[in-house]
């Protein structure tokens, strides 16, 4: 049994002991509880089966391609990997068409790109750059988003995203396959699709909140958020002499998130979807612990106190928000994130005696509030003196 559903017989147990409800509208309720309970069940495990299923295909073509490379030329091995890619494709397309069978589906199609954006980035053993083979193998890896992307439009919501960072990649290679391009001028030219990318769903989400026209374009935006991650990583690498100074503008792309993450939650459309805002929240607190560590002593040179600063304050404004808002998941990464900068700073940055007595205070500091939080009598007991 859940939590959730758990909880929930609690709860109805409570209205029936309060009398809120007679015995058998609770006898219903826990009925339709345990139904509900049964049929996510299940389909957790049509999910999980299809989805394992899914994964031994892919090993099989895995295992294939291992038999096959050796008996093959450069420009045989590029063909058969690209006919692996498009069969996996067909296939997860085909899945689609089940709904019992769509987290497989998806895992296929996903798996069908990484087969053909392997068979672009292969080909150059058969083909060099800017040659003819080269010309034809980068057009082919811009056709495929070209050609896929609109069905995956029209058919889910989840597909259109990883087309969206697909294209990136599959962008990536033909101005590396077809240009004289340098590696620099590649990464700034991938950054301005994306800034168009990210512009254009921003139009679509401010024209269409509710996702009625464009259920997909949420999701979408979201992707697009994260993979600049890696395109700014790849065009500071290209860019600055310093290694060390890549995390500043890694630092700012997570500050512009989010903004506008909390701007969705309080200040947008009311028919935004914010059930994934405070997961959002959550997952940017887990990439701050490792950002936060490298800009102080990468980036700022500096010493375990402003690593604990950074890392450690970021968790404890991240808890303070949480439990203001009761956003569970980004409770816990805020509390991983203080923990993990007082290791760190106990560890590297204070004597053994300063440590243990900075890390029980710190102990005793958590037992208050906790204390000072309130159990579940104290919140209905509360909750009765408002009634």
């Amino acid at each position: 049994m859940s939590a959730g559903t758990r909880a929930t017989l609690e709860a109805i147990d409570r209205w029936e002991r309060d009398t809120l409800v007679d015995a058998d509208t609770a006898a219903l309720l826990r009925g339709e509880v345990a139904q509900t309970a049964e049929l996510t069940t299940r389909r957790l495990t049509q999910y999980v089966l299809a989805s394992t299923g899914a994964m031994v295909l892919i090993i099989a073509g895995w295992i294939f391609l291992d038999w096959a490379w050796p008996l093959l030329e450069e420009g045989a091995r590029t063909g058969v990997l690209g006919a692996v890619g498009v069969g996996v494709m067909i296939f997860g397309a085909r899945l689609e068409e089940s709904h019992r069978w769509r987290p497989a589906s998806y895992l296929m199609q996903t798996a069908g790109l990484g087969f053909l954006l392997s068979t672009a980035i292969y080909s150059k053993q058969a083909w060099d750059d800017v040659t003819f083979g080269g010309f034809v193998m980068g057009g082919l890896s811009l056709a495929v988003p070209i050609v896929l992307a609109p069905r995956a439009l029209r058919r889910n919501v989840v597909m259109p995203a990883v087309y969206l960072a697909f294209d990136l990649a599959f962008f990536a290679v033909f101005l590396d396959r077809a240009t004289p391009l340098s590696a620099a001028g590649i990464a700034w030219a991938v950054d301005a699709v994306l800034l168009v990318a990210i512009l254009g769903l921003v139009r679509l989400l401010v024209l269409d909140p509710g996702g009625e026209r464009h259920p997909w374009a949420l999701n979408a935006f979201v992707t697009a958020l994260f993979a600049g991650f890696v395109l700014i990583t790849w065009t500071s690498l290209e860019t600055f002499d310093t290694q060390a100074n890549v995390m500043l503008p890694l630092d700012f792309w997570l500050a512009l998130i989010l903004a506008l993450t909390l701007w969705g939650i309080h200040s947008g459309p009311p028919a935004l979807n914010r059930e994934s805002f405070g997961r959002m929240l959550a997952g940017l607190v887990l990439i701050w612990i490792p950002f936060g560590f490298t800009t102080a002593f990468w980036t700022l040179d500096g010493e375990p106190g402003l690593a604990l600063v950074l890392v450690g304050g970021a968790g404890v404004i991240g808890f303070l928000y949480a439990q203001r808002f009761a956003l569970r998941e980004l409770m816990a990464t805020s509390m991983l994130a203080f923990i993990v900068a007082l290791w760190v700073w106990a560890v590297e940055g204070a004597g053994a005696l300063g440590a243990v007595a900075a890390l029980v205070a710190t102990a005793g500091i958590l037992f208050w509030i906790s204390g000072r939080t309130g159990g579940p009598e104290e919140v209905r007991s509360e909750l009765g003196k408002g009634a």
